[in-house]
C-alpha cells in the first residue's frame, strides 16, 4: 500500500464528507494504494454516522473512536499506530485535497527516496470561497535553488524557517516516523510544531516541491485552532518541547539561533494577536511576561534576532526602562531600535547603540503612551 491518509475528526458534519470526497476521489493506478483512517475525537455531531456511511460505500475507510476527546496529537499519533502506506498524509477534517496531488507527491518521494515531501497550499475563505496563500503556504521565501533536490537541515537551516510546520502539506514515510520515534505532542493545540522540528532535525532527505496538495479552509469558527486563544499555555509548553529536542539532536550554534528565532517570532506573533481580546488579554499577558523574564536567550547574543518578536520581549523586562530613558515616546523608541538592531553584530552592540543614541530632549516630559506601558508592566 503506497498511502494512508490520517484525519483526526471533531465535529466536522459541515465538511467530512467533501474532505473524503478529496481523498477517495486521487488516482494512485490501483484504488487499494490508498487506505483512509478517521480517528474521531468524541465528537457530539453527526460526524461518526457520515463517515460510517462511507465506509459502506468504500473498504478503503478506517474508522477510530475516542471514548473522550484527546485532541489532534493523539488522534494522528493513533493513526499512525494503524497506518500500512509507505508514506503517510496528515490531513484537517475540513480541508481538501487538491486534485491529482497524492499521485504527484508519491511520484517524488518514490524516485527521491524522500523521508518527507514539503509543499505549497492555498488557502480558500469558508465563507467567500476566495483563494488566497501566504508566503509559509507558498514557499514563497524560500531560494529557487533549495527545491525538487535533496536538502537537510544541516545544509541549510534557515530555510526551513521559511516553510510552514503544518502537517497537512506534506506526506512522510513511514518507515522514517516509526524508526525514528517521531510523535505529535498531546498538547491541546499548537501539536505540531515539535513534530515538524523533530522530523527535520532528523530527516537525511528531505524535498521541497512547488505543486500543491491541500485546500486549507479559512474563516471556519468551528476550526479547531480557535481553541489556541483559550489555552495560549501550549505556545510554552510547545517550546519547551522544542529547546528538549534542541538537546537531544545536538542542535547548537547558528543552528540553534534559527530554530529559537523561529518559535518566538511565532510566540509573540500570537500574542499580539490575542492580547486585544478583552477577555483574555490580561491573562495572555501575564502569561508571556512570566515566560519572558525567565527566558534565556543567550544564544541568540551572537546571532541577533529579528525587531518581529524582540521588541515585544523588550518591553517585558527591567531594563525596558532604560533603554527608552532617551526617548520622549514608545513610537520614537520603537522606530529608532528598528534603525540600529539590522547594523547589529551582537544583542549586547544593540543595547548599547540603543543608549548611545542622539539623545532627544531631556527637559521634554514622556508621552502618556510610554508611561502608560511602563507603568503596565511593572505591575
Amino acid at each position: 500500500m503506497k498511502l494512508t491518509t490520517i484525519i483526526p475528526v471533531h465535529n466536522a458534519e459541515k465538511y467530512i464528507t467533501a474532505t473524503l470526497d478529496s481523498v477517495l476521489q486521487q488516482d494512485l493506478g490501483n484504488p487499494e494504494e490508498l487506505e483512509v483512517i478517521c480517528v474521531d475525537d468524541a465528537s457530539t455531531d453527526a460526524s461518526v454516522a457520515l463517515i460510517k456511511d462511507y465506509q459502506q460505500k468504500d473498504s478503503r475507510i478506517r474508522l477510530f473512536l475516542n471514548e473522550k476527546t484527546r485532541f489532534a496529537g493523539a488522534c494522528r499519533n493513533k493513526g499512525i499506530e494503524e497506518a500500512h502506506g509507505d508514506y503517510l498524509h496528515f490531513l484537517d477534517a475540513d480541508d481538501l485535497v487538491e486534485k491529482g496531488a497524492y499521485q504527484k507527491y508519491l511520484s517524488i518521494a518514490e524516485q527521491a527516496g524522500a523521508d518527507m515531501v514539503k509543499g505549497c497550499a492555498v488557502c480558500f475563505d469558508n465563507e467567500t470561497g476566495e483563494l488566497s496563500d501566504t508566503p509559509l503556504f507558498a514557499l514563497s521565501d524560500v531560494p529557487a535553488e533549495c527545491f525538487d533536490k535533496v536538502l537537510n537541515f544541516h545544509q541549510a537551516p534557515e530555510i526551513f524557517s521559511h516553510i510552514s510546520v503544518v502537517p497537512w502539506n506534506a506526506i512522510y514515510k513511514r518507515k522514517f516516523i516509526l524508526e525514528k520515534g517521531i510523535r505529535f505532542n498531546d498538547l491541546i493545540c499548537v501539536n505540531d510544531r515539535s513534530f515538524y522540528s523533530e522530523a527535520v532535525f532528523t530527516a537525511n532527505r528531505i524535498w521541497l516541491t512547488h505543486e500543491q496538495i491541500v485546500r486549507y479552509r479559512v474563516n471556519n469558527s468551528a476550526s479547531l485552532v480557535g481553541n489556541r486563544a483559550r489555552n495560549f499555555h501550549c505556545e510554552f509548553d510547545s517550546w519547551q518541547l522544542i529547546m528538549n529536542q534542541c538537546t537531544k539532536y545536538n542542535i547548537q550554534g547558528r543552528e540553534l539561533a534559527i530554530v529559537m528565532e523561529r518559535e518566538l517570532i511565532d510566540i509573540f506573533i500570537w500574542y499580539r494577536k490575542y492580547k486585544k481580546i478583552p477577555e483574555i488579554s490580561e491573562e495572555i499577558t501575564a502569561q508571556t511576561q512570566a515566560f519572558a523574564q525567565k527566558l534565556d536567550i543567550s544564544p541568540l547574543e551572537a546571532f541577533p534576532p529579528s525587531f518581529k518578536w524582540y521588541y515585544d520581549y523588550l518591553t517585558f523586562l527591567p531594563e525596558f526602562e532604560s533603554l527608552t530613558k532617551n526617548y520622549n515616546n514608545i513610537t520614537q523608541f520603537k522606530k529608532q531600535a528598528k534603525l540600529i538592531m539590522p547594523q547589529c553584530t551582537t544583542l549586547a552592540d544593540f543595547r548599547h547603540r540603543i543608549q548611545e543614541a542622539p539623545a532627544t530632549d531631556s527637559t521634554s516630559k514622556r508621552s502618556g503612551v510610554l508611561k502608560k506601558l511602563l507603568s503596565h508592566f511593572k505591575h
